[in-house]
């Protein structure tokens, strides 16, 4: 996929997604939700708004089959939102200021070590999916 030809489509996700998140079809969901993963990671998910979609991101890498990926996040919040992501970076970030820093600075580590290691994969199926469902034109 060329990127430059695709990049007057993102923006149009981008700007739909931050404006009215609800308006996004399913196509485009799993291309705003994961592409941040992709260029940023699993930690600036959380810490910026990325995770206010989390559950629609774990759904949209299973769509993708990256039940892997999926399962890191879910275990992740199993661990550090037990009651469900916060909404709101802020929120977030003060929920995880109530655990020990060497605890999950090891724990971010090591799931970014993981995407990371699996996010080549995941870049090809997200380029895949951009370019069977035609949203990137």
């Amino acid at each position: 996929m060329n990127r430059e030809k695709s990049q007057p489509a993102w923006k149009k996700i981008v700007d739909k997604g931050f404006s009215d998140y609800s308006k996004l079809n399913r196509d485009e969901r799993v291309w705003f939700n994961i592409e941040p993963l992709v260029e940023l990671g699993l930690w600036d998910h959380y810490m910026n708004t990325g995770a206010d979609h989390n559950a629609d991101t774990i759904d949209d890498l299973e769509y993708l089959n990256f039940t892997s990926i999926a399962n890191l996040l879910r275990n992740f919040n199993e661990k550090y939102f037990p009651t469900g992501v916060p909404i709101g970076p802020d929120a977030r970030a003060e929920k995880l200021d109530s655990f020990t820093e060497n605890q999950l600075e090891k724990d971010i580590e090591e799931m970014e070590e993981f995407l990371w290691a699996h996010c080549e994969g995941l870049k090809i199926a997200l380029q895949y999916h951009i370019q069977k469902t035609g949203i990137g034109r």
